[in-house]
């Protein structure tokens, strides 16, 4: 088999791993079924996903359970933390609220309290300059490969776990940057059950020429004048972001919107960095 043959291969039994890890990602998995999904031996298999995703099954894991419970934990504001460490599959609190502090940088309670106390807050008296926004003008459409993610927004790490797999087949630029395309409204009354069928799209920069797999498709960022802030924390943090740039800034800034997908940059990795210092820029196109 060829070097690239082996590289396919590889990548679709991976494949099978990050989907079957995204359809109950709330449940732990042993070193050996994620082997067996990936039809290789578990002495292997952990060697290749570290290699091929830049993180171990256990670190992807416990990233994913985090991430959720974070939800949780504002979502769900009278769940008792136990439950929330349980069905994060951890089987003890302390060991949750090891994990959750040292990703997060505080306790599950302190978190909870203050994305409660920031939610008040923001509706009472939402403050306008709690970010600080840059007019950037983009001189050239910017070239994307993009992998379609349908469902809640939270859930599209999957989609950017498959597009990193396919990233050796992409021609992507060689410092090439990672976005996020949002299509819809998720509060949008028109979807029925909120986040049902929410569509969004896991991007990575290529250049302009190139063929890309049939599940992938060419999208571009055009040529523009952007309102961008960036926002510091986990990626479940990121409705705050939105709801200033569009409802506090923008009627006070005599701009207006074009009707384009709301779009986020990613700076740093998730797979190497704790949620706490996750940087990501969220861009609004405006009509010049």
């Amino acid at each position: 088999m060829s070097k690239a043959s082996t590289m396919q291969d590889y990548t679709r039994r991976l494949m099978r791993v990050v989907q079957t890890l995204w359809q109950d990602p709330l449940r732990v998995y042993t070193t050996e079924q994620l082997a067996e999904v990936a039809h290789f031996s578990p002495f292997h298999f952990h060697r290749i996903y570290r290699e091929m995703m830049g993180e171990t099954v256990k670190a992807t894991q416990q990233r994913l359970r985090l991430h959720f419970a974070s939800r949780d934990l504002v979502e769900a504001g009278e769940l008792p933390l136990s439950r929330v460490a349980q069905r994060a599959g951890y089987q003890s609190s302390a060991a949750f609220v090891r994990s959750f502090a040292a990703a997060y940088g505080v306790t599950p309670g302190v978190y909870r309290r203050q994305r409660l106390q920031l939610s008040l807050q923001f509706k009472l008296t939402p403050e306008i300059d709690m970010y600080s926004v840059e007019i950037r003008s983009i001189s050239a459409p910017i070239h994307l490969a993009a992998r379609r993610h349908l469902g809640p927004y939270l859930n599209i790490g999957e989609a950017f776990s498959l597009l990193e797999l396919a990233l050796p087949t992409l021609p992507a630029l060689p410092d090439a940057r990672w976005f996020g395309l949002y299509h819809d409204d998720p509060y949008d009354v028109r979807q029925g059950v909120v986040g049902a069928e929410l569509r969004s799209d896991a991007c990575v920069e290529i250049t302009e020429q190139g063929a890309l797999p049939a599940d992938l498709q060419k999208v571009q960022i055009t040529a523009g004048r952007y309102a961008v802030i960036e926002h510091r924390g986990a990626y479940s943090e990121l409705e705050q972001a939105y709801k200033w740039l569009i409802g506090v800034w923008l009627p006070q800034s005599g701009e207006m919107p074009l009707p384009v997908p709301g779009i986020e940059l990613y700076l740093n990795d998730p797979c190497n960095t704790e949620p706490k210092d996750l940087r990501t820029e969220v861009w609004l196109a405006l009509a010049d």
